[in-house]
């Protein structure tokens, strides 16, 4: 389990990917976590800088689909006004709601094509590399906005970072490091 939890990359935030790059190695499809990933919990819509963000990504090429856990409104709102496909209450770390997402692709990607992002190790990372894609993790937009899964998860999260730290200092050193300091 402790290797479904390393990503493939990291970033400080979503406006700090390299989407170019990304679309060059050969990724087609973005799954995104919106809670404290695009947005933090406190905020309800889209601000002008994610509208950019998302035509940014849209003219490179990219597909963008929202895979959120929570079944909230807020995510039908979100999703609506930022004019994005969604799948709410995804169930990551379960396969279901990113299959679920790749079937709204139309199944027209193969799995190295896919990237998922998210600011959590225990749903998004280990939901992505369940599913065996290429996973990206992003710092948390407000974890001081994170609800009461969240925060547990986040503890868990610490428990992990200190055993693959000890176990596998070099894939925490090249994927982790920044992440955890903020954490551990």
């Amino acid at each position: 389990m402790i290797k479904k939890l390393i990503p493939d990359y990291y970033f400080k935030s979503v406006y700090d990917i390299p989407y170019e790059q990304l679309y060059e190695q050969g990724i087609r499809l973005i799954l995104t976590d919106m809670d404290n990933t695009l947005i933090s919990y406190k905020q309800t819509s889209p601000d002008e800088k994610l509208f950019k963000l998302k035509e940014r990504i849209l003219n490179i090429g990219f597909e963008f689909i929202l895979v959120s856990n929570s079944r909230k409104k807020r995510v039908d709102y979100f999703a609506k006004a930022y004019d994005i496909p969604y799948v709410k209450f995804a169930l990551k770390p379960l396969k279901r709601g990113i299959k679920k997402a790749i079937k709204l692709a139309k199944g027209k990607y193969n799995k190295n094509e896919i990237l998922i992002l998210g600011d959590q190790l225990m749903t998004d990372t280990y939901a992505g590399k369940r599913c065996k894609l290429v996973v990206g993790l992003v710092e948390a937009v407000d974890k001081k906005t994170d609800i009461g899964p969240t925060r547990f998860n986040r503890r868990l999260e610490r428990f992990f970072l200190k055993r693959i730290k000890k176990k596998m200092p070099e894939e925490y050193d090249k994927y982790l490091k920044s992440y955890g300091e903020n954490i551990i």
